[in-house]
């Protein structure tokens, strides 16, 4: 992008609104009202917000999340982290892409590594002067340079450390950290594979490196003020296929799933390398409570019709439109988690079952007994199925107006 085209002009900013934002923000429905917003945001670039950015700030558990109220605010912050991604990679990561090619890695037969890492709270460990000086030498614009200062500098006067999580230029800013060391990991004679999706890293190497001075190594390439966190750390070796054997070889978490490595006996002395990939432990306990907070809401309001769609939602699929990408996409059981394995007691199998438990008020399941269900609903309920929803992918329409009626008792249940 030529630093002609990272003006804070009307074209540039006038680009920045989505299509999205005229269900947020109709009154740019209007050709007029939205000429002026654009008109109000160029002057407020050009004045660095008018001396404040007027950030909102949410406590959502222990992270602190920055909002944004103001609309030519918004476009200011858009068009930052579009001339930002200059620097970046033209391809950043997708997660279903990323477990797509780490299956291929790791059903390799020759023996192998695989190191798992997350960074500990990524975003507020950022040194703020160590991401500005990325930025130094690049082609970028000197307006964005100080209007990103800006930003950055508000956000720390508030009281808050590293980059802020939840605007638009967070993303591109830890792309622009992460950058030097995704580099020197793929560099690296013995890394087969390597992937990361924001602060959730794995690589798989050869095995014959020394695992102790493999992580110092990278370590040393880690932003200045990031680290790994000690929780999600694994390293697995998984050994050469044995012929003739089969045994579980190891296991590790990434990205919502469950990978099991294991040789399989396919014929007389001949072994295959075999993946079993289920929903890790947090998204499997994320379903299962969603299921109960739903039924615990029919026993609050008798809403039989609600109950229904909520487990309608969860065993299904649908299409969701994505505002970062201007288009719908789809979503749902089989579309969030495409790489399941179907084998016996398989993580869907295991919602079926938590799913029956709470139709027919199993005692083993707490909250379930005063619960009161009719024949016929029963039997509704028992159409819907995570195994079927996600082999046959099937689909269903929600309107929005629907989809926040749906998740509302998740989210205050």
């Amino acid at each position: 992008m030529s630093l002609l085209k990272q003006a804070f002009d009307e074209i540039g900013i006038g680009a920045q609104i989505r299509q999205s934002d005229f269900r947020e923000f109709r009154q740019i429905l209007s050709k007029t009202t939205k000429d002026q917003i654009v008109v109000s945001a160029v002057a407020k670039a050009a004045t660095s917000f008018g001396g404040h950015c007027g950030f909102r700030y949410e406590l959502h558990g222990s992270r602190t999340i920055c909002c944004v109220d103001s609309y030519t605010t918004l476009l200011v912050l858009r068009k930052i982290a579009n001339n930002l991604r200059v620097l970046t990679p033209s391809d950043p990561s997708e997660r279903s892409r990323i477990v797509k090619v780490l299956l291929l890695a790791l059903k390799a037969e020759p023996s192998y590594r695989i190191y798992r890492f997350d960074i500990r709270r990524f975003f507020d460990s950022l040194d703020v002067p160590d991401v500005l000086s990325r930025i130094e030498g690049g082609s970028i614009s000197q307006r964005t340079r100080e209007l990103l200062s800006h930003v950055l500098s508000e956000y720390s006067a508030a009281g808050h450390q590293g980059i802020p999580t939840g605007l638009g230029i967070s993303a591109v800013l830890s792309e622009l950290a992460m950058k030097r060391f995704d580099e020197h990991v793929r560099s690296l004679g013995n890394v087969i594979y390597f992937a990361r999706f924001v602060d959730d890293i794995i690589i798989v190497t050869s095995g014959k490196e020394n695992p102790l001075d493999f992580e110092a190594d990278i370590v040393r390439k880690l932003p200045k003020g990031a680290k790994f966190g000690v929780a999600k750390l694994n390293r697995v070796l998984i050994p050469k296929v044995d012929h003739g054997s089969a045994d579980v070889l190891g296991r590790f978490e990434y990205l919502g799933y469950s990978f099991t490595v294991r040789d399989v006996i396919v014929d007389k002395n001949k072994s295959a390398r075999a993946v079993e990939v289920e929903l890790c432990n947090r998204s499997l306990n994320r379903v299962r409570t969603r299921i109960a907070k739903a039924f615990r809401q029919f026993k609050r309001d008798g809403q039989f019709d609600d109950l229904y769609m909520r487990i309608l939602y969860l065993t299904s699929n649908y299409r969701l439109f994505d505002p970062l990408v201007n288009r719908k996409r789809l979503a749902g059981v089989h579309h969030n988690h495409p790489y399941l394995s179907f084998h016996r007691n398989n993580s869907l199998q295991r919602l079926d079952l938590a799913l029956r438990a709470f139709i027919f008020s199993s005692p083993s399941i707490r909250g379930t007994s005063d619960i009161t269900l009719t024949t016929q609903q029963k039997q509704e309920l028992m159409k819907r199925s995570f195994v079927r929803g996600h082999k046959n992918k099937e689909y269903f329409s929600f309107s929005i107006k629907s989809l926040a009626r749906i998740k509302r008792c998740w989210f205050n249940g």
